[in-house]
């Protein structure tokens, strides 16, 4: 405010007026000033100790450190996440913050989880967290930490059915069902959608696409209300296969580039190359094979940019098959070899009897070409 245009007349000039008026006026001035300007601003961010307080922020640095982890997970960084979420494990221990180990724990069983499934590591100590986590959930009445720590577990017991190439997932879809349900209860949409994928999945294991593929669409149904985009993006991708079942290639193709554009958008670097396999094995199956190889290279990079053994076996089967098709034998052999040789690492009976018997096709082929019978 301009002072100068309010209530102020002197009848008397400058040089007549006294000092002590003269600095009684400035005061006066000063004051009327103060009196029409806003009031201070509090500091920002008051750090405050008192024990609500501290319980507010411990609580957002949990949840932040959450947050953290799961972003390296889905970049595909497992050793990243876990050393996050041990260091503030420790530390919630040491304090005494029975909430947040609880949490953290559940959070550290998810990563364990995932982890073990790419790489077939630390499944004992995952369950160990959650079987402990779900118990002090159970105790706070904390029913999100309660479902996250029950997915956990079934995705640990998934990935052991799978990996021992199981067609029996009961034990799994009980303890998705459980999660849904607590999530349900929560309020949590995207936990509900996540759950509803995984349910699928069991379905999907079993030969039960018929009752697979409804879960995924109520999956996808769920996940885009919520804005879950990661979500979406998984329930895509297998809806993108009981497309590719029913022999519709177009339909298929179509849903497994709307998968890979969503993982792109994200984040979620450790699936996209499985979306880039999927797209890779339609335009193989077309007869596209300039394109199929593009999208097979481009998932091997990323496979091994993630250092992800599944991802990379697929990949170069695939480079196997399209060179194999298009007379490169040699080339196909060595792609070959090399998902033989990730399929042994990861310890995949199957995997590995396909990309040996792969390989031995185009041996024959070769000494066939060569003239020796």
């Amino acid at each position: 405010m301009n002072i100068t245009r309010h209530h102020w007349h002197w009848s008397l000039t400058r040089s007549t007026v006294p000092g002590p008026m003269l600095r009684i006026a400035f005061v006066l001035l000063l004051l009327a000033a103060c009196a029409h300007a806003p009031a201070a601003p509090s500091p920002a961010g008051e750090v405050l100790a008192t024990p609500p307080a501290l319980a507010e922020a411990r609580a957002s640095w949990v949840s932040s450190t959450v947050r953290l982890a799961r972003a390296e997970v889905m970049r595909g960084r497992f050793e990243r996440a876990r050393t996050l979420l041990d260091a503030a494990l420790d530390r919630a221990t040491a304090e005494g913050d029975a909430t947040g180990k609880a949490r953290l724990g559940a959070e550290l069983a998810g990563v364990l989880a995932e982890e073990s499934f790419y790489t077939r590591t630390d499944a004992d100590r995952g369950l160990q967290l959650a079987q402990t986590a779900q118990a002090a959930a159970r105790g706070q009445g904390a029913l999100g930490v309660e479902a996250v720590a029950v997915h956990a577990e079934g995705f640990l017991r998934y990935g052991e059915r799978l990996w021992a190439e199981s067609k029996d997932f009961k034990i799994p879809r009980e303890r998705f069902a459980r999660a849904r349900d607590l999530f349900l209860e929560a309020g949590d949409a995207s936990g509900v959608a996540q759950e509803t994928f995984f349910l699928g999945l069991t379905e999907e294991q079993e030969g039960k696409l018929d009752r697979a593929e409804p879960l995924y669409a109520e999956a996808l149904r769920c996940a885009e209300a919520s804005g879950d985009r990661a979500t979406q993006a998984y329930a895509l991708r297998h809806l993108g296969g009981v497309a590719e079942s029913r022999g519709d290639l177009d339909q298929a193709l179509v849903l497994q580039r709307r998968c890979l554009a969503l993982r792109e958008e994200v984040g979620l670097a450790r699936g996209v190359p499985y979306a880039l396999i999927a797209i890779g094995d339609l335009e193989r199956k077309k007869g596209a094979l300039a394109d199929a190889r593009t999208s097979y290279a481009r998932a091997l990079a990323l496979a091994d940019e993630v250092d992800s053994a599944p991802a990379r076996f697929w990949s170069r089967f695939g480079l196997g098959a399209v060179d194999e098709a298009e007379g490169r034998l040699a080339s196909s052999l060595e792609h070959y070899q090399a998902a033989q040789q990730a399929a042994e690492q990861l310890g995949s009976k199957s995997w590995v009897e396909e990309s040996s018997g792969a390989a031995e096709k185009v041996r024959q082929r070769l000494r066939t070409a060569r003239g020796g019978g």
